[in-house]
């Protein structure tokens, strides 16, 4: 493609990234008042009781509180604002130049990535978006440089595991990348030192499954929540200070029972569709030393998000993790140079192709005209890009 569709297509990503904010920040002011709300339930976790998983960022959110003598509530919703547009700014600047293609551009307005949470507000605002802004913070660097690795594999990423324990899972994205920078392709003293540098986040995540809140502990926290802050401790929270020793069995347990064949069906499909461009971008690029194909690669390290579908109820949340590692992984080798797109393949793909107006309908339809639902049960939502300003409108313009 030439220059004048790069150019074009960056303009229109900044406006389609400052049209989330923008709704996104309203939807999140709408949210953190909501008693019941699902995704707000895991900022109450913290550490007023003891050390328990996924409390650091609480700990920091009541302290704020505390410090300020603000609502905690209200501490939540600004270290959410202020997380929300830190990241998907960054996501901008960091995808702006790379949009080259048909396909990239395709990827890169996929559903299950950044329209995704917007357009799901039951999804919106989880941890999940602190553990994409140190992601995408990481590949903002030189990852060759050994400071940097130091930085990250011994003090950021282990804090990663503080905030949301199943990051351990998409990990693996990060280690194909260290694999291609450092160009390791067989087992030698490169690979073990290598996999050496994760060991802080493996032990890290073996500390934080193999001890469970005790139950004396957790009652301080929720006596902590409600008598200072009016709150109660539920769901995320109140799960924590209900962990049996055999707990992960249990949860397979419920979950594996609730799957049907439907569910398996639906979300296979999701996968497939939602992530199409990206997968024949890396089945048409190869690393620029071994030749290596990448879909292989990425498809080994996402195999072990497979294990969630297993111990969690909200799937399109997996989806749109694992959406989000894999392309952010792929562009940060794409802008490098560690990779190629194999460009006789790429100009003779059936999508570069079609003319103008044929791909323009097939951009609104695929990019604009759905979205997955949070929870497996859950049917494929249509139209995001009239149901995101409905609800705006529902909310905040109907009553006035």
């Amino acid at each position: 493609m030439n220059k004048s569709f790069s150019n074009k297509w960056s303009k229109y990503f900044l406006y389609y990234v400052l049209i989330l904010i923008f709704f996104g920040i309203f939807f999140l002011y709408k949210k953190h008042d909501v008693g019941n709300d699902s995704s707000l339930s895991d900022w109450l976790i913290n550490y007023s009781g003891g050390f328990v998983r996924r409390g650091l960022t609480g700990d920091i959110i009541l302290n704020f509180a505390y410090l300020f003598s603000i609502k905690l509530r209200d501490s939540i919703l600004i270290f959410q604002i202020c997380i929300f547009i830190t990241y998907y700014l960054l996501v901008y600047h960091f995808l702006k130049n790379i949009i080259s293609n048909r396909l990239l551009l395709l990827a890169i307005f996929s559903p299950v990535f950044i329209l995704y949470p917007v357009a799901e507000l039951e999804a919106f605002g989880r941890k999940e978006l602190i553990i994409f802004l140190i992601i995408i913070l990481y590949f903002f660097l030189d990852i060759n440089k050994i400071k940097n690795q130091i930085i990250f594999k011994v003090f950021v990423f282990p804090i990663s595991i503080l905030i949301w324990e199943p990051v351990i899972i998409f990990y693996p994205y990060i280690f194909v990348v260290d694999l291609i920078v450092f160009r390791i392709s067989k087992i030698n003293k490169d690979l073990i030192i290598l996999l050496m540098s994760y060991s802080i986040i493996f032990l890290l995540t073996l500390l934080v499954y193999t001890n469970p809140f005790p139950e004396e502990n957790f009652k301080v926290m929720v006596d902590v929540l409600k008598k200072d802050f009016g709150e109660s401790c539920y769901m995320s929270c109140h799960y924590v200070g209900n962990q049996a020793a055999n707990s992960f069995v249990e949860l397979l347990d419920h979950h594996v029972k609730m799957i049907e064949p439907p569910h398996l069906i639906r979300y296979f499909l999701i996968i497939l569709i939602g992530f199409f461009p990206l997968f024949f971008l890396l089945k048409i690029s190869k690393t620029t030393r071994h030749n290596s194909n990448l879909l292989y690669l990425f498809l080994l390290a996402f195999a072990p998000s497979l294990l969630l579908y297993l111990l969690m109820y909200d799937w399109a949340r997996i989806v749109h993790v694992s959406y989000t590692f894999m392309l952010l992984s792929y562009a940060f080798l794409l802008k490098n140079k560690f990779i190629k797109i194999d460009q006789n393949k790429l100009n003779n793909n059936q999508i570069t192709k079609f003319s103008n107006k044929i791909f323009l309908v097939l951009f609104v339809i695929f990019c604009l005209g759905w979205n997955p639902k949070v929870v497996m049960r859950d049917d494929v939502a249509s139209k995001p890009v009239y149901a995101v300003p409905y609800k705006f409108y529902k909310y905040f313009l109907k009553k006035k």
